[in-house]
Order: C-alpha cells, then sequence, then structure tokens
C-alpha cells in the first residue's frame, strides 16, 4: 500500500511495539482512508524489523477490522520474536546469496588461474585442484580429490623431506613464510621432471590448518633465462675482446658500463669508472667537449663519428676516432647515449709518415717520368725525322705540321689534348720508311702499283707504333693509320667516313695537306697561302671534315693579325 497512508512508519519512528486498539478513535488515524474506507481497519501492532546493525528494514504487523483490546506484555514480547525471526530469515536469505556468489567468484577465480592452484590438508591430501593443475600434472581433479600430494607431484626422492616439513608446520606453524616465492622440482603424470615457482599461503578452517599451494611452470622461463645468460656472456665477450672502447652513459652522463679497452684508455679499473662522469675522470678540457658531443646527440638523435685529440689524465695526448649514438628502452625513449672510442695516435703518426714517404716518392718518380718521357720523345722524334729526311732533309714539315695541328686542336676546344696532339702529329708519316726512295722521290705522276706502295705507309706506320703503352704512342698510332681516311669515305686504308674519323686524324689531315701544298716537292711547285686554302676549302665536306676547315680559317685569321703567338714547334 501506500507508504503515506501505512501505520508502519509510526511504528519505525518509535523504534518499539505499536498497538492502535481502535483506529477510528486514534485522532492519528481516525482520518486515515484505509480506516473511514475499505479495508475499515480499526486494529493494529507492529513491531519493527531491526538488523544486527541497528537499521530498520519496516515491521511486522498484526491488523484486524474490529477493535481489540491493547496486547499484553507476553503478547507484544512475542511479537518481537516474531518479527527477530524475519530478520534471522532475511539476513540469512542474505548470506545464502552472498555465499552463492562468493563459491562463484572462487570458481571463477580457480577455473581462469593460468597458474595451477591446489588446497590440501594438515595431511597433505588434495581438497581443490583447479584446471590449471590438471594441465600442468596431467590429472583431472576427480582423480587428484583426496590423494596426497606427495604421491602425485613430488619426486620420489623429495617426498619424505616434504611430508617432514608439512608435519612440522601442523605441528609448530614453523615453516615458509606466507607469499614467499621457491623454486622446486616437481613431477609430471609419467615421470617427467620440471621445474616450477611454488608460493604457500596457510589457513586455518576452523580447527583445521589447510594450505593453498601455488605453482607455475618455469620450464620456458628457465630456457629464456638461460638463452638470455648466454647471449649476455657472448656479448660481454664479444665487447671485452674489442680493442676499442666501448661505453654507456645514462642521460646525467655517467658511465653505466665500459669495456675493459675503455677502462685502460681511461687508466682506471672499471668499477672506479662506473657511476662517474667525464668531469670526474678526465681534464676539463677533454670533458667539455666531450659533454657538448653528448648533448648534439641527445638533441638530434643521430650517430655522430668524427677525429679528435684529447688531453688524457696521465696529461698525454692521444687522437680517437669516436661514434656517439643514442640508446632507447623498450618503448623508445632515448635513455642515454652508447659510443665507441678508438685510439688512432700510432694509426695517425704512421698516416704522416707514410704521406711523407708518398710525397718523396711521388717527386722522385716525376723526375723519373719525366726523364723517360724526354728520353721517348727524343726516339719518336728521331724516327719522326728518320722517315721525313727521306723527302724533306730539313725537318721543317715535321714542324709546321704539329704547331698547325695544334693551333687546329685549339680553336676546336681540345683545350686538354693540344699538347698531346702537337707531339703526335710529326710521327703521321712515319711509315714512309718502309716506302722505295724511287717511288717515294718520283718527280712524276706514280703507277698504280706506285701508288699502292704509297698508301701502304699508313699501315706501315700503324704497325710501327702498336701496342704502344703510352697515351702519346697510341695518339701518334692512330694519326699515323687515319690521316689520309676523307670525311666522304673515299680515303685509305679503311675507308672510314665522317665521324667515325678519329678527330686527331681529321685534323693531322687538314695541317699535313695545307703544307705540303704550301710546300716545294720534286714532284711540284709550292703553292701559295690562298691557293692552299682555297683548294683546303673547296674540299670541305669532301675530302675534309667543314667544322675543321673552318677552324683552320681562323686560325689563319689570328695568325695573320697577329692576335697570339704561334703554337709551340716540335722539341728538336
Amino acid at each position: 500500500m501506500d507508504r503515506s497512508l501505512a501505520f508502519c512508519p509510526h511504528a519505525i519512528l518509535t523504534g518499539d511495539v505499536l498497538v492502535v486498539p481502535d483506529a477510528a478513535l486514534d485522532r492519528r488515524f481516525a482520518h486515515n482512508p484505509l480506516v473511514t474506507g475499505g479495508p475499515f481497519l480499526r486494529f493494529y501492532a507492529g513491531a519493527p524489523l531491526l538488523t544486527p546493525g541497528g537499521q530498520v528494514l519496516g515491521t511486522l504487523c498484526v491488523m484486524d477490522i474490529v477493535p481489540r483490546a491493547p496486547l499484553t506484555p507476553g503478547e507484544c514480547d512475542t511479537l518481537c520474536e516474531l518479527a527477530a525471526g524475519v530478520v534471522s530469515e532475511l539476513e540469512l536469505r542474505r548470506s545464502l546469496r552472498e555465499r552463492r556468489r562468493s563459491d562463484a567468484l572462487r570458481d571463477a577465480v580457480l577455473t581462469s588461474a593460468l597458474d595451477a592452484v591446489i588446497i590440501i590438508d594438515g595431511r597433505g591430501r588434495v581438497e581443490e585442484w583447479n584446471p590449471a593443475a590438471g594441465r600442468l600434472f596431467g590429472y583431472s581433479r576427480e582423480e587428484a580429490l583426496g590423494r596426497e600430494l606427495g604421491e602425485l607431484i613430488i619426486p620420489e626422492h623429495h617426498r619424505s623431506r616434504h611430508r617432514e616439513r608439512l608435519a612440522q608446520y601442523v605441528r609448530t606453524g614453523e615453516g615458509p613464510a606466507p607469499g614467499r616465492r621457491l623454486e622446486v622440482t616437481t613431477l609430471r603424470r609419467g615421470g617427467g621432471e620440471f621445474p616450477c615457482e611454488l608460493t604457500i599461503t596457510p589457513f586455518r578452517l576452523g580447527d583445521e590448518s589447510l594450505f593453498t599451494i601455488y605453482l607455475r611452470d618455469l620450464t620456458e622461463p628457465k630456457a629464456a633465462q638461460e638463452a638470455l645468460r648466454t647471449s649476455e656472456n657472448l656479448l660481454r665477450a664479444v665487447v671485452e675482446s674489442v680493442p676499442a672502447s666501448i661505453f654507456v652513459k645514462d642521460l646525467a652522463g655517467r658511465y653505466l658500463m665500459i669495456n675493459g679497452a675503455g677502462a685502460a684508455q681511461i687508466g682506471r679499473p672499471v668499477e672506479e669508472i662506473l657511476g662517474r662522469d667525464d668531469e670526474a675522470l678526465f681534464p676539463a678540457v677533454t670533458a667539455r667537449a666531450s659533454r657538448q658531443r653528448d648533448a648534439q646527440v641527445l638533441l638530434n638523435g643521430e650517430t655522430l663519428t668524427y677525429e679528435t685529440t684529447d688531453l688524457l689524465p696521465d696529461g698525454t695526448s692521444a687522437s680517437f676516432l669516436s661514434t656517439k649514438g643514442v640508446y632507447r628502452d623498450g618503448q623508445g625513449q632515448i635513455r642515454g647515449v652508447i659510443g665507441t672510442v678508438r685510439d688512432i695516435t700510432r694509426h695517425k703518426a704512421a698516416e704522416a709518415l707514410i704521406h711523407e714517404q708518398n710525397a718523396a716518392l711521388e717527386a722522385l718518380v716525376h723526375r723519373r717520368t719525366q726523364e723517360v718521357e724526354e728520353a721517348q720523345l727524343e726516339v719518336l722524334d728521331r724516327l719522326a725525322r728518320a722517315a721525313e729526311l727521306r723527302d724533306d732533309a730539313t725537318g721543317e714539315h715535321l714542324r709546321r705540321v704539329a704547331r698547325t695541328a695544334a693551333g687546329l686542336a685549339r680553336h676546336l676546344g681540345l683545350e686538354e689534348e693540344v699538347t698531346l696532339i702537337e707531339r703526335a702529329a710529326p710521327l703521321h708519316d712515319v711509315g714512309k720508311i718502309g716506302v722505295p726512295d724511287a717511288v717515294l722521290l718520283k718527280p712524276g705522276r706514280l703507277t698504280r702499283e706506285e701508288f699502292s706502295l704509297v698508301q701502304a705507309h699508313t699501315r706501315l706506320g700503324a704497325s710501327i707504333l702498336a701496342e704502344g703503352s703510352s697515351r702519346l704512342v697510341r695518339a701518334a698510332r692512330e694519326i699515323a693509320l687515319t690521316h689520309h681516311e676523307r670525311w666522304d669515305g673515299t680515303g685509305y686504308p679503311q675507308g672510314l667516313a665522317g665521324e667515325a674519323i678519329p678527330l686527331s686524324g681529321r685534323i693531322v689531315a687538314v695541317a699535313d695537306v695545307l703544307d705540303a701544298l704550301t710546300s716545294e716537292r720534286p714532284y711540284k711547285r709550292a703553292w701559295t697561302l690562298d691557293e692552299a686554302l682555297a683548294e683546303i676549302r673547296a674540299q670541305a665536306g669532301g675530302q675534309f671534315d667543314p667544322r675543321v676547315v673552318a677552324a683552320l680559317e681562323e686560325l689563319l685569321r689570328e695568325e695573320e693579325h697577329g692576335e697570339q703567338e704561334a703554337p709551340s714547334s716540335w722539341p728538336g
């Protein structure tokens, strides 16, 4: 019913039995709708329902539709006893509900636990055995309950000790400290032994001593630890075997690790270095420079490699090659500096000595090379003269061709090739050595067979200069072989055309013809320079490379106006 109409709140407020003999005559209830209308209540007696903690839950009441005499003291006591019984039933129901919840939670914990959870009594008999224990040891809960734990999971050679310690604890209360983790050897069904971490928690249930045992398989962690130890030992062995210093510093610059080589460089035992910073180990100038580089590495997060010469604690100086980088934790946060330092003092000294010796050797080689080059040039010059003296006793033809070829090379932009072409050009007709005088000096027109002998001087010259190791000899061979090739492909000896003809051969072809036309020979008169230039210009695109002809015109104009000195002559 609506609480505002009920009589019960009045009983709750009094905290004692409330009796209303005739509600119609009681001014508190006379106008109550439950009295003036259905169910037309007249009599009411109510006792409050009090919990053991003093909380009022409601009332146990007796009602009637006719007036009644007030309750006797005995009847009031009976009503209070009935009210207490109601509270007892409510408390019992709540306790049972909480017990069921507690049991459900306990079962959930035991079932979901990844570790084995076992409860034993004072005789070592199994009282509880969770699924993880079944998976770990190979026995189901039904198989384990009631059996002695030692028979199930303790190796036979340890069982007597296990029973003695359990009996001693039950008898004296002395045993493993609660919550302490122990490493023990346990037994699987089938006889396989393996390591476990064990924790025992004793508790009492009434007068009975019970023990909760937690067991965790250590097989994989032990294997991982062993692998880690092996890896650490290997790493330490590698670090210690390195002749360079290897170190680790924290963010404050304190040494966390340093190998033996590093300690030897500093001149202190490892234990005196760890925990200290550079300021405590090195002269101020060295420590300051190191600290600045550490800060740079920590700020940028990048590896820094550098060479430095530092002042050492003993007052001496040494040169080092150093590398510094950051090291990070598992979350990627920078935690300090890791680095290596290699003493390169002897290396630098040896490097300087080698540099000095190399310089002296280079100077010696340069002198010897000059001597060899000069001897080679002299031999080639004499070889060229030997060929040229067949029809030019003065040898001026060689110098003129060399000078003109060098000028053409310069006007064609071959700045690095000018000297090479100037020195190689005089050998263009070295093959004339093999042409008979009767043919070479014949004043009249040559027969077909005689002209073939003259043409052969290109291949003969190339053969004489073949397999040369120097650039000069290779360039001379190229010129000797190709200076009679024609731009239009009708030349000899290979019939090359256009760009297929080496540029050096195209240059000497123009220089040679210019000098041949302007020089007197037994078989012809000397042409004027203008006549010769007109003929060469007419052969541009036929016999000669047009670009080389254009360079010749620029060279002759330059010499005519005296804009630049003529190229140096072939050395005599």
